[in-house]
């Protein structure tokens, strides 16, 4: 077994034969003619080359690549997005390609429907405020009559109470001394009229005066009996009667003006509470409907869109999957919110965008060199990049092949060769996965497979011979041979005839 050298990344698997054949045709398709068995002829070296169909096998080195296809995009850019909800048809947009300026018009937005809503809500607006300070006036004044009604139902309470006051402090004491001195008056009047009647008697029996000025006597005396007596009744009725009664009415008074005032403030509370729930109500409304107003005003000045940043125009349709393609971006158009109408990358950086199969994405790795052919400068020499990301998720390959799983991988172009390229040009990459040193190996194309065999038909003479080998790491043109042949065999390069092949 010859020794050789490999750098690849850790864990790299080996790439399927079957895979690189087809991969190594397409290589070198354009460069294989057959020559006359045993000619001359150029080749990528001369020591290992007899001619355009033999390979003389000899150690070499050589790199492992990974082959994506893709297209550029800026590293940086910025996406131009329909801020409009709903579904709204573009009026004017600016040609692609152009470059333009921070604040130019990028594109115009139906705006019709919207500027009809924003008046509509203006006219609400409006009649949400009158609505409003209706209710804040309605509220205060309801305050003022509340305020006035407790003050006033505060007053008469007052004015009871004084009443109940005046009355305990003045009124009863002062008819108590009135009812006592009539009392003591008719008592007085009464033993001055008995005297007056036994003094009438014994004048009488002396004869001194007359039976009718002793009558008059006793008739004073009965009537001062009888005030005497009426003077006891009226105390009486008075402390019985008319003191409850009057006591009752003034309590009874404070009672109900004290009712009456919790009654008042309890309406009071009511009523402004009433009116505050209104006001709070009211107040929602004229918000949510100047917040409306403001969305709608923010949605009409939304339809026309201004450049954020200086950039190249590009629209969202124009790259990406080719499905997108189906329905461009261009006046009429309809497109919905948070839909990318256009795209202003900077084009001073520039990365090539390419897909690698599962099956690869193990050997890729970022700060990998990468050899980058761009389509559209077909002729001029490939650019050498750096691969900067590779994604973490698969990507949706469609309904077409759903079982197809390749990943994003970026690659980093050389800034001074940026300038001239665009957004989406197609380009194909070939990324630096390892590298095989002082190994014996063959084009390619000059392995064969059939079933888990593989094999090369190595030159006796002007006849071959089937000669299986074991293959090692393949780049796109050459795999390695770890059994099977030796330094300086002939390997065929092409299809032997069935003549030429030795049996047994």
């Amino acid at each position: 077994m010859n020794q050789k050298s490999v750098h690849h990344p850790k864990g790299m698997a080996t790439i399927t034969i079957a895979a690189l054949l087809v991969a190594g045709l397409i290589v070198v398709a354009g460069v294989w003619a057959f020559w006359p068995s045993g000619g001359s002829g150029s080749g990528d070296d001369a020591s290992s080359v007899e001619g355009a169909q033999w390979y003389r096998v000899a150690e070499r080195s050589f790199p492992l690549t990974v082959v994506a296809m893709g297209e550029l995009q800026a590293s940086d850019q910025t996406e131009v997005v329909s801020e409009v909800e709903g579904r709204v048809a573009i009026v004017e947009i600016v040609e692609e390609g152009t470059f333009v300026e921070r604040g130019d018009v990028l594109v115009v937005l139906e705006s019709s429907q919207i500027a009809e809503k924003v008046e509509q809500e203006r006219l609400s607006v409006e009649q949400a405020l009158i609505d409003m300070t209706s209710a804040e006036q309605e509220l205060e004044i309801e305050r003022n009559e509340s305020a006035s009604n407790i003050r006033d139902a505060e007053v008469k309470l007052e004015l009871a109470e004084l009443d109940l006051a005046k009355w305990e402090a003045g009124e009863v004491l002062q008819k108590r001394r009135e009812l006592k001195l009539a009392l003591e008056k008719a008592e007085r009047r009464v033993t001055r009229a008995k005297e007056d009647l036994e003094d009438s008697r014994m004048l009488y029996e002396e004869k001194f005066i007359s039976y009718s000025e002793l009558d008059g006597n006793i008739v004073e005396e009965i009537e001062a009996e009888a005030a005497l007596e009426t003077a006891k009744l009226d105390i009486e009725v008075y402390e019985t009667y008319s003191f409850t009664r009057d006591k009752t009415q003034k309590e009874t008074a404070v009672i109900q003006a004290r009712e009456s005032l919790e009654l008042t403030k309890r309406n009071a509370e009511r009523s402004i509470s009433r009116d505050q729930a209104t006001l709070v109500s009211r107040q929602r409304r004229h918000r949510m409907r100047s917040e409306r107003l403001s969305e709608l005003e923010t949605q009409l000045a939304a339809t026309t869109i201004t450049a954020p940043e200086a950039g190249l125009v590009v629209y969202s349709t124009s790259i990406g999957p080719r499905w997108r393609r189906d329905n461009p971006i261009r006046e009429g158009r309809e497109v919905h919110q948070r839909e990318t109408i256009l795209l202003l990358p900077d084009t001073r950086s520039m990365v090539a965008s390419v897909k690698v199969h599962e099956a690869e994405l193990s050997k890729i790795q970022p700060g990998q060199s990468a050899t980058i052919t761009i389509n559209a400068t077909e002729g001029d020499a490939p650019l050498q990049g750096e691969v900067l990301t590779v994604a973490v998720m698969a990507e949706d390959s469609g309904w077409l092949n759903p079982n197809l799983r390749e990943y994003r991988v970026r690659i980093e172009l050389p800034a001074d060769k940026a300038v001239d390229l665009k957004p989406g040009m197609r380009a194909s990459a070939e990324i630096e996965v390892g590298y095989v040193e002082d190994a014996l190996a063959v084009p390619l194309h000059a392995v064969h497979t059939e079933g888990e065999e593989r094999f090369v038909y190595v030159g006796e003479g002007r006849m071959v011979r089937r000669q299986p080998v074991q293959i090692g790491e393949a780049s796109e043109t050459y795999v390695e041979i770890d059994e099977g042949l030796a330094a300086d065999d002939r390997v065929l390069l092409r299809q032997p005839e069935p003549g030429e092949i030795i049996q047994g």
